[in-house]
């Protein structure tokens, strides 16, 4: 579980960065928010990675008991 949940911190933080990578290739402005679309895509990927680990450990306690 703790994996996973690494790894979807690291996925969003990458995926804001392809963003701002695939924008910027035609506008290179959005270069400027490079850091911010990095941070918002972590923050994304600690929040669906809660959401998943929540769900994950709730469905352990259910099947122990």
């Amino acid at each position: 579980m703790g994996f996973t949940f690494v790894s979807m911190i690291i996925a969003g933080g990458l995926l804001g960065w392809l963003l701002v990578w695939a924008l910027g290739r035609y506008d290179p402005s959005w270069l400027v928010h490079e850091k911010a679309f990095i941070v918002g895509g972590s923050v994304c990927g600690i929040i669906f990675g809660m959401v998943d680990f929540i769900r994950d450990a709730l469905k352990a306690i259910h099947k122990s008991g």
